[in-house]
C-alpha cells in the first residue's frame, strides 16, 4: 500500500488561525491545478459565502486522504457519531472505516454499479433516525455536529452503493457446503438445542456464509488499499 503521512503543521486549529486571499483560492481552480495543491499541510479551507473582506478561513482539519479525496475531522466525528452503529468507537476506528468507504465507493463507480434509487434512500434514512429513539434526540445531534439533511443522504447512498457492491462481487460467490453445515453442528453440540433441523442447518448457513462474506471483504479491502494512494496525518499532540 501507497500509504503516506501527511506533516502535522498548522493543523492544530484550536492555536492557530489561517486566512488566504479568495484570488489565489480563484486562480487554482481558474488554472485547472486542484485544491489539494493547498493542502499538504493538512488544513481544509472554505470561501465564505458573502464575506466582507472576501476571505478565506480554515475550519476543519485533514486528517487522511485516499486517491486525492480528503478526510476531515468533521467528516470522522460526524461518521462516528452518526452512521457507526457501534457507539462509543474511536476515531481511529471510525476514520478507517471511512477510507475503506472511500475506497470502496470508487471501485463501485468504476464498475457501474447502478445507484440507489431515492425511495431506497428515504428508506435508509427513515431507518436511521429510528435509532436514536426520539426525533428531538436526532434533530439535537445533527445541530451539534452541523450535520445536513444533504449529507445525510449523500453518506447514505455512498453506504448503498457499498451495500449492492459486496452483494454482487463478494456475496454472489460465497458458497456453504453441507459438509462444512455437519461439521460446524458437530463442533457446537449445544449451540442448537431443541430446534428443528432444518432451522439449525439455516442458522448455520448464516453463521459460515457470514463469517466467509467479511473474509473475502477483508482481502478485497486489502487488495485496495494495496494500490491505493492513501496518506495519514500525524494525529495531534495531547
Amino acid at each position: 500500500m501507497k500509504q503516506r503521512v501527511l506533516s502535522s503543521v498548522g493543523a492544530d486549529l484550536s492555536t492557530k488561525s489561517f486566512r488566504f486571499d479568495r484570488k489565489t483560492v480563484l486562480c487554482y481552480r481558474l488554472q485547472g491545478m486542484p485544491l489539494r495543491a493547498l493542502i499538504p499541510i493538512g488544513i481544509l479551507i472554505f470561501i465564505l459565502a458573502d464575506p466582507p473582506s472576501a476571505a478565506a478561513i480554515v475550519t476543519d482539519r485533514i486528517l487522511a486522504v485516499v486517491n486525492n479525496e480528503v478526510i476531515s475531522l468533521s467528516d470522522v466525528q460526524k461518521y462516528r457519531e452518526v452512521f457507526l452503529e457501534k457507539r462509543g468507537a474511536a476515531e481511529a476506528d471510525a476514520l478507517n472505516a471511512l477510507i475503506d468507504q472511500a475506497l470502496l465507493s470508487a471501485e463501485a463507480r468504476k464498475l457501474e454499479i447502478l445507484p440507489p434509487s431515492d425511495d431506497e434512500v428515504a428508506r435508509a434514512y427513515k431507518k436511521l433516525r429510528l435509532r436514536f429513539g426520539r426525533p428531538e434526540t436526532f434533530e439535537l445531534l445533527k445541530s451539534r455536529l452541523s450535520l445536513t439533511d444533504d449529507e445525510i443522504e449523500r453518506q447514505l447512498k455512498h453506504q448503498l452503493m457499498i451495500y449492492k457492491l459486496v452483494e454482487q462481487r463478494i456475496n454472489f460467490f460465497v458458497f456453504v457446503a453441507p459438509e462444512e453445515i455437519e461439521a460446524y453442528d458437530q463442533e457446537h453440540p449445544g449451540e442448537f438445542k431443541n430446534q428443528a433441523p432444518e432451522s439449525v442447518r439455516k442458522a448455520i448457513q448464516e453463521i459460515l456464509t457470514a463469517k466467509k462474506s467479511e473474509s473475502k471483504l477483508t482481502d478485497y479491502l486489502g487488495r485496495l488499499r494495496a494500490k491505493a494512494d492513501i496518506r495519514i496525518n500525524r494525529p495531534l499532540p495531547d
